[in-house]
């Protein structure tokens, strides 16, 4: 699977580093999450919101395509049993018996129906005034071959995960509950992998660029994440995004 805690997917991260190339990297102050379908009627305000967080330069939005409800008569084009496994694991963080679109995440300790923005907001205000917002800064070095990627908190333990992601995906949807809507998503996530684990409070991962311009996407974003005692998605901690543009075409 693609969240698989390996390093091998840390090898899919790279790009031929030229400074023409790479946007600056930022770092977010609160994490957004939606899972969403293209085959889910009550979606498309939510997917709304989400651009709307994804033209923010304070927020990471994230677009999670789930694959359950697919059999409606529309395979979602981004969806992947991947994205579903993390929501069904985020349910069990939050003590849920099931799972639902559209679900905004925020900061990966609470949820809220994703088309309800104004409960979005309630929580990204009471996580930064209570400090449980992006409390760890993400550094990024970069040279012509590689990138590292580092961190310290005070302590703790937490995983390292990249997220590959494109920016803009406009989508004609034939059949299903959106039968006949044209919808332009943000932020869709392809695909995304564990880096590494921060361990007495650091991490400091060095990564190839070779393989990341093969792979097409727009851009990717560094999510430090602890884990419940269960072993599924906690707190994120701190966030980064990496824009790039891809060199000769």
């Amino acid at each position: 699977m693609k969240y698989a805690f390996t390093i091998a997917g840390a090898f899919a991260f790279g790009l031929a580093l030229q400074a023409a190339a790479f946007g600056a990297e930022k770092n977010p102050t609160a994490v957004v999450e939606m899972f969403t379908s293209q085959g889910c009627s009550s979606c498309p305000p939510a997917d709304e919101i989400l651009s709307g967080y994804a033209a923010s330069e304070d927020v990471l939005a994230l677009s999670w395509h789930v694959d359950y409800w697919n059999y409606l008569g529309w395979k979602d084009t981004f969806s992947d049993a991947a994205f579903t496994d993390r929501q069904q694991r985020y349910a069990v963080s939050f003590k849920r018996r099931g799972v639902y679109t559209p679900q905004a995440v925020v900061n990966g300790r609470n949820h809220v129906v994703g088309s309800r923005r104004a409960d979005i907001e309630q929580l990204k205000t009471s996580y930064a005034a209570s400090g449980k917002g992006l409390t760890v800064p993400i550094k990024t070095e970069r040279s012509s071959d590689k990138i590292r990627i580092f961190a310290k908190a005070d302590a703790g333990e937490a995983l390292l995960w990249i997220v590959y992601y494109n920016r803009e995906e406009k989508v004609k949807i034939q059949r299903g509950e959106n039968r006949g809507r044209t919808i332009v998503y943000h932020n869709v996530v392809r695909d995304y992998s564990m880096l590494g684990m921060m361990k007495d409070g650091s991490v400091d991962v060095t990564l190839p660029l070779a393989e990341m311009k093969k792979k097409g996407h727009d851009a990717c974003a560094i999510l430090l994440q602890r884990t419940t005692k269960s072993g599924t998605p906690g707190p994120i901690i701190g966030a980064a995004v990496i824009d790039y543009i891809q060199a000769g075409g």
